[in-house]
């Protein structure tokens, strides 16, 4: 009896991938009726009722798997998206906590971290989630989004009225970020015993933490504190605004303006009185009702820079940065704004914009192209050689340069101790002053440039050494010298420059500067493994384990390039080890393991590479190729039980996600292959005759007949004759007559 139950489970599958759905319910009704203890009969069960439309029969069932398995996180997985699609978010959002950490505990952090965002965006109030996401974000030196987790942290301890353990949170925020004011206040708020957080209910979906009506009031004041352009032009657009108000009470020629206007109007009123939250609403109902305005998105912009709507706020700021009137509040609200993400090089190419505005008047036409170019240089400085302190130095120097009354008449003094100092020789820019370099070592490092570019390399050459008697500890002349030495290749002596600099970082404790030195380094002299293996090491020390795998990656593809196959295969193995370490979505175990497995393919290796493809199907069971490559390998090891069941298996999963079309191009390709496999002439076959294609199942099953017989398979052979009688073929007697002389 329990066979037949057996076989009604099998019988469910099969309908599974032939997608008769009704079918599939009976035959798994019936098989857990005689094995109740079978996980895998009511997953199959489950997906039938989900395809029928049937959610609750299906996450019944799929949560019946889930206890027999013993919280199997394939069958949690589909309790979690039926939940969803119930609109059950928080029990949605408990299963997927549960699944991020069984997949912590398998040590499949990527996994884990996917599942605990996936749970605090279904429902924000779910504590644990964010605690674990904090926690690693902070491991992995992620400081801005540790910052916005330990935050929503702080909100939900507050919420149970557990003081201590919100301010240990916030106290854990100031860390990633000390000067945080969101934080610094918070902090405030709740050590004098007031409420830094508003409730926000339960199932809210989203990350942002929401302060309380107090602490938006002590932002606001802190941020009212800016610099004057844009208290300027926070004023000018207001009047702008009122101006235009006014001039469309006298003009009737559309209810669209007078509609613009009148919520421009209720939008100022708000704003005047503080009340943030309702001027942003009345400002986005007007540009929904169609208003082009670069004073109302500047405004809105600044609003949303109050509320840490961070995002909004650019997108706003993107607009009224194209009109002359609001173009440098605007570039420097932006760089306000990525500073505060933490963006800090999209940060300072707004405020080098910045100084461009205000310091372009002040040269003489002449000089314009040369001032833009040198800015574009000292860009370059801050930016490009990831240098994070100097940056938010450069940046502090300048919000407090233009943070006072009379900093236009500042600018003017400014320009002229500037042409004093280059004497006629060059120009000089504002931003020479803000900065740590010196405007003659810009300038020689320039000029060596323009020397390069028209490839008088010993004229750039004495520039550089112009610029290093300046300033000799100034790398970016060393890193300029080591570009020119690989023009004029000689690369022995640019890889010892370039080694040479990352060390003089890592002095400095510049870990960025010296990666990038070192990673130079290894780019010119792709197998100098001294240099990589110090790169490498620097990337794990520091946590930049996505860079490290990257040069594991660019070793092995050297190795491969000059045929030492094994060495490559070796690396990439070494670079299995930090995979789990690698930023979670990237994915690098299974990028790692596909080229170690096309090397194996390439050599023949069908064993060595056959673990490698099991562990590849796991970890991506949607790809199509890597579930052909394994199925090919088990037949060409000999297992043809395994590569049949493995078939099978990859047939329901692309039944399941609705991609059962595909199915009969991969059973025709298959026995294309292996045109004598029983096997698959009989799957084929089964199809053929579910979608009424007699003929060509009749044709199939006598050519496997013809293939017996030559091999003298003639038991295989009776019963493949027996199938095609079983189909009622045009010539019944001739098979009747061939399958009676077999039989003898």
């Amino acid at each position: 009896m329990t066979n037949r139950y057996a076989e009604a489970g099998n019988l469910g599958h099969t309908f599974i991938w032939e997608q008769r759905w009704d079918d599939a319910v009976k035959a798994f009704t019936f098989a857990i009726q005689g094995l109740p203890k079978e996980a895998n009969l009511y997953d199959g069960l489950a997906t039938s009722y989900r395809e029928l439309g049937d959610l609750d029969m299906a996450l019944t069932n799929y949560q019946q798997a889930a206890r027999l398995s013993n919280g199997d996180p394939i069958y949690l997985e589909q309790v979690a998206d039926v939940q969803q699609r119930l609109g059950l978010f928080h029990e949605a959002a408990q299963t997927y906590l549960w699944i991020g950490e069984i997949r912590m505990r398998e040590n499949r952090l990527d996994d884990a971290m996917d599942k605990w965002l996936m749970a605090a965006r279904l429902d924000n109030n779910l504590l644990k989630p964010h605690e674990r996401l904090a926690a690693v974000f902070e491991k992995q030196g992620k400081s801005f989004p540790a910052l916005t987790e330990y935050m929503e942290v702080a909100r939900l301890y507050e919420a149970q009225g557990d003081v201590a353990k919100a301010l240990q949170a916030c106290q854990k925020a100031i860390q990633m970020d000390p000067r945080n004011p969101d934080v610094l206040t918070a902090l405030e708020l709740l050590q004098s015993g007031q409420k830094a957080f508003q409730n926000t209910g339960a199932g809210q979906i989203g990350t942002d933490f929401a302060p309380s009506s107090r602490m938006v009031d002590l932002v606001q004041r802190q941020q009212r504190r800016t610099v004057t352009p844009v208290e300027d032009a926070l004023r000018i657009s207001r009047e702008q605004m009122a101006e235009a108000i006014f001039s469309s009470g006298e003009d009737e020629s559309g209810g669209g303006q007078v509609q613009q206007m009148a919520l421009i109007s209720q939008a100022l009123d708000y704003q005047t009185r503080g009340l943030v939250p309702e001027a942003i609403n009345s400002y986005e109902k007007a540009i929904q009702a169609g208003l082009e305005n670069p004073a109302a998105a500047f405004n809105l912009g600044l609003l949303y820079q109050e509320r840490l709507r961070f995002d909004e706020a650019i997108e706003q700021l993107q607009v009224s940065a194209r009109s002359n009137e609001y173009r440098l509040a605007s570039h420097f609200a932006l760089g306000e704004s990525y500073r505060a993400q933490g963006k800090v090089d999209k940060a300072i190419e707004h405020f080098i914009q910045v100084l461009k505005i205000v310091d372009l008047p002040t040269v003489r036409h002449d000089q314009a192209d040369r001032l833009i170019e040198l800015y574009e240089n000292l860009a370059d400085s801050l930016i490009a050689q990831g240098e994070r302190d100097k940056a938010t130095a450069f940046s502090n120097t300048l919000v407090e340069f233009l943070s006072h009354r009379g900093w236009e008449d500042k600018v003017k003094t400014a320009r002229h101790r500037l042409d004093a100092l280059s004497a006629g020789k060059g120009t000089m820019i504002l931003g020479d002053i803000l900065s740590a370099g010196s405007s003659r070592v810009l300038e020689s490092l320039f000029l060596a440039q323009e020397h390069a570019r028209r490839g008088l390399y010993n004229s750039a050459i004495e520039e550089i050494f112009r610029a290093i008697e300046f300033s000799p500890t100034y790398l970016p002349a060393h890193l300029q010298m080591g570009e020119l030495l690989i023009k004029l290749q000689r690369t022995e002596q640019a890889v010892d420059k370039f080694v040479m600099i990352g060390n003089t970082c890592l002095i400095r404790g510049d870990i960025g500067g010296a990666v990038q030195a070192y990673e130079r380094a290894a780019e010119i002299s792709p197998l100098d493994l001294e240099t990589r293996d110090r790169l490498i090491d620097l990337l794990k020390k520091n946590g930049q384990f996505d860079q490290a795998i990257e040069q594991f990656i660019n070793l092995g593809e050297s190795y491969y390039q000059i045929a030492q196959i094994d060495r490559a295969r070796q690396t990439y193995i070494d670079a299995l080890k930090l995979a789990p370490r690698g930023t979670p979505g990237s994915n690098w175990r299974a990028r790692l393991l596909r080229r170690i497995a096309d090397i194996d393919l390439q050599r023949f290796d069908w064993r060595q590479a056959l673990p490698v493809y099991r562990e590849l199907r796991r970890l991506e069971p949607g790809d199509e190729r890597v579930a052909m490559n394994l199925i090919d390998l088990l037949f060409k090891v000999g297992d043809r039980e395994e590569a049949l069941k493995e078939l099978d298996r990859y047939l329901i999963q692309l039944a399941k996600s609705g991609r059962g079309a595909k199915i009969l191009g991969i059973l025709e390709d298959l026995l294309a292959q292996r045109p004598n496999e029983p096997g698959l002439v009989d799957r084929l076959a089964k199809l053929y005759i579910q979608q009424k294609r007699l003929p060509k199942a009749i044709e199939l099953l006598d050519q496997l007949g013809e293939a017996q017989l030559e091999a003298g398979q003639i038991q295989a052979a009776i019963g493949t004759i027996k199938k095609i009688l079983g189909l009622s073929p045009d010539n019944v007697a001739a098979y009747e007559q061939l399958l009676k002389q077999l039989k003898g």
